[in-house]
């Protein structure tokens, strides 16, 4: 029981997350054009109290994580992640 309240709950955030004044998902994507790559995997997330997209791509072998404010556009973050072709540093 107590797993299916959680759920319940997480949904009621999403939805509030989802009906609150976002830029649409395609605002987003175009927001990051600029950096290049294809696009995996989107997200809404809420991330210190405020809603934003986290695009994940491939660019040049590479996984690139960014998060784009979802209220205003604007690139809030960009980082690359360690791919598997590097060595890890000892």
């Amino acid at each position: 029981m107590k797993r299916d309240r959680h759920h319940s709950r997480k949904g009621d955030r999403t939805l509030a997350l989802v009906n609150s004044e976002i830029i649409p998902i395609d605002e987003a994507i175009a927001a990051v054009s600029a950096i290049g790559g294809t696009i995996f995997d989107v997200k809404l997330k809420k991330v210190e109290s405020n809603a934003v997209w986290r695009l994940k791509l491939l660019r040049d072998g590479e996984r690139v994580k960014v998060y784009v404010d979802a209220l205003s556009g604007d690139i809030i973050e960009a980082k690359v992640a360690v791919t598997a072709t590097e060595p890890i540093p000892a």
